[in-house]
């Protein structure tokens, strides 16, 4: 992601987070059909992933509309919805990454199936690198509104 948008970093963090929890929604379908043998609790787990990720996704959308909508001149109470829903984001895919990890130690179904392994490792650095990047994104977020801030405290 590149950070040159300026004001319109914030739609273009949306469009990230959109993305990923569309592609995390899909990558739990993936996991599903390459290990058809998958034992049943991480099978539940990970259709539960894929619809909070398909309800994230939804709401995020809504989020961009509005800020298009209203030609990115985003109200105070909106703009912390937005980052709170990005955040949000980040959260579910750091718990996402998580469970990748506990699948590939405790399913016996994975450790006995080598494709999946680096298929469910790939899946892994992608959503590390959604939360790499939306981080950075909300780093240099932050400190364009602090370095605002002093700004106006010191006029």
């Amino acid at each position: 992601m590149r950070f040159f948008y300026g004001e319109k970093n914030i739609l273009r963090a949306l469009e990230e987070a959109a993305f990923w929890k569309n592609q995390e929604a899909e990558h739990t379908d993936v996991i599903i059909e390459i290990v058809p043998d998958l034992e049943d609790e991480f099978v539940e787990r990970l259709e539960e992933y894929k619809e909070v990720f398909n309800s994230t996704e939804a709401r995020i959308v809504q989020y961009m509309e509005a800020a298009v909508n209203c030609m990115n001149n985003l109200s105070p109470e909106m703009y912390q919805n937005i980052m709170n829903v990005i955040n949000m984001s980040i959260r579910q895919s750091q718990v996402f990454v998580d469970f990748l990890g506990m699948l590939l130690r405790d399913s016996d179904a994975v450790n006995n199936n080598p494709v999946a392994q680096v298929v469910i490792n790939h899946i892994r650095r992608e959503s590390e690198y959604f939360i790499g990047i939306v981080t950075a994104f909300l780093s240099a977020s932050c400190n364009r509104q602090n370095n605002f801030d002093n700004m106006r405290y010191y006029r």
